[in-house]
């Protein structure tokens, strides 16, 4: 499996952090900010980028042609598929943050998030010598959703102006795009869409660090994201989802938070 193409936004992220480092060693008797951490509540927001794509669960029939309620077969599911994938895609997302103190080194937070990702499913075709399509189809899931994460943060104690820490927790997505947008009911087969619930539960952990600066603090994190049950919507049976047994989405997101 290839690697999500994270790596440029990960590296710009590190090396902010190894930039910043010489400078906050220097003011290690100058305690910058940190008025945050002593309030029960405060509040905050978050930019995130987001590389995602679904792991696919095929059916053990998953080769076999798809034939319409009419009992015809197109000429691309009259081929032979071979494979079945979904590579990562990219998306961004801005979120709002409400933070309650629980001890002196947990938090419990609620960071609503609104999020663009859509994501991509590719249908390898067996070569057909009459046939002049291409023998690759994709199909688009449109999705802007709505994240809903409660978390618990651990941290570290202070050292100067930086802490470290873990994240983890649990979270509830709505997709508030409608399929029903893009996909006609009589469309053609090939102009179907994969078609996946629009909400699903999800856990999710990471890693952060706090840096604190004159008038507020900022954290780089790292996290990942894994669906919890089937996010496939089979109601409707059509070419694409006909190979398919089970969706679970999972993600990787580098987000900056500001407090």
């Amino acid at each position: 499996m290839k690697p999500m193409p994270v790596i440029w936004p990960a590296c710009v992220m590190v090396l902010f952090v190894l930039l910043s480092l010489p400078s906050l060693g220097q003011q290690r008797f100058q305690r910058w900010g940190g008025g945050v951490d002593d309030e029960t509540i405060h509040f905050g927001f978050s930019f995130h980028y987001i590389s995602a794509n679904y792991k696919i669960g095929l059916k053990e029939n998953w080769q076999s042609p798809y034939t319409d309620a009419q009992g015809t077969i197109d000429g691309f599911m009259a081929d032979s598929l071979y494979k079945v994938y979904s590579p990562a895609q990219t998306g961004i997302g801005l979120g709002l943050l409400a933070d309650l103190k629980l001890t002196e080194n947990a938090n419990l937070r609620f960071t609503p998030t609104l999020v663009f990702s859509n994501k991509a499913v590719n249908y390898a075709y067996t070569p057909y010598p009459i046939s002049s399509h291409n023998r690759e189809l994709t199909s688009i899931v449109r999705a802007s959703y709505i994240d809903l994460p409660l978390l618990i943060k651990f941290k570290s104690d202070r050292k100067g102006n930086y802490r470290g820490y873990l994240i983890g927790g649990g979270k509830y997505a709505i997709n508030v795009v409608s399929s029903k947008r893009y996909d006609d009911a009589g469309s053609a087969p090939i102009e179907k869409l994969l078609k996946t619930k629009p909400g699903y539960f999800s856990y999710e952990a990471g890693i952060g660090f706090d840096f604190y600066f004159d008038f507020f603090k900022m954290s780089p994190e790292l996290k990942w994201v894994q669906s919890i049950g089937n996010l496939l919507d089979a109601r409707e049976p059509n070419m694409y989802n006909h190979p398919i047994q089970r969706l679970m989405l999972r993600n990787f997101q580098v987000s900056l938070i500001f407090e």
